[in-house]
């Protein structure tokens, strides 16, 4: 059994003159075979008591999106987000202490960043940087991942939640990546956003008004306490 890949192209999108496009490298099957699953299902998520997991889709990577050329070493930076509402209490805040997400195709330089930014209003696109965390090396390869994030390294504060988007950002990286897509699960207009300057969105703008609906296989796991300074009683 082989694989044969395509690459799609949205007409939405302008191809510029390095060769780069948003594409979604899909798998399709040469022989009437099933085709088998390139990656791991990332939908079981371990919550401990007091967190929550934030995501949308079903988790599995159905496609890889993200502009790029055909090998990746051009079409960057490129920034992904989700919409979500965390329904755990801040107090004060949300903290990120894990993400899951899969890159389906290439992989990034050296600037690998998990992100949230604030949602104005229910429809709105991302807008303010609320905090980026430094993933680190090897956290930008091809493949599933699963980070554990250090406390304080990405907080969301009360009064910009309980909804807002969170994501994966390039920051000046100029390699073409594709993060996974699930373009199977439920999928709520005005929630999953792309940011690809290279193929001329300059800004923000909606996975399905350039021809690919769909939800990022991302999840974030949040808990809702702040990291606390220990504090010991000395004599000087």
């Amino acid at each position: 059994m082989s694989l044969r890949w395509t690459v799609a192209l949205a007409s939405a999108v302008a191809v510029v003159a390095g060769g780069v496009a948003i594409g979604a490298g899909q798998k399709t099957l040469t022989s009437g075979q099933p085709a088998k699953q390139r990656f791991a299902s990332l939908a079981q998520a371990k919550t401990p008591e007091g967190t929550e997991p934030l995501f949308r889709g079903d988790m599995i990577p159905d496609l890889g999106l993200g502009c790029s050329n055909p090998t990746g070493t051009s079409g960057g930076p490129n920034d992904w987000a989700t919409r979500v509402t965390a329904t755990l209490p801040p107090a004060p805040a949300w903290g990120v202490i894990s993400t899951t997400y899969n890159i389906f195709s290439f992989n990034a330089g050296p600037t690998w960043n998990l992100q949230a930014w604030v949602s104005a209003t229910p429809t709105a696109p991302p807008s303010t940087v609320i905090g980026t965390c430094p993933l680190g090396a090897g956290s930008g390869t091809t493949g599933n991942h699963t980070i554990a994030i250090a406390p304080g390294c990405l907080t969301i504060p009360a009064a910009s939640g309980p909804t807002f988007f969170f994501g994966l950002s390039q920051g000046a990286d100029l390699n073409g990546v594709r993060i996974g897509m699930d373009s199977n699960g439920t999928i709520t207009p005005n929630t999953v956003f792309i940011k690809a300057p290279g193929c001329g969105l300059a800004a923000f703008g909606t996975v399905e008004s350039i021809g690919f609906p769909g939800n990022w296989v991302h999840r974030i796991i949040v808990d809702n306490s702040l990291p606390v300074e220990l504090m010991d009683i000395s004599v000087s």
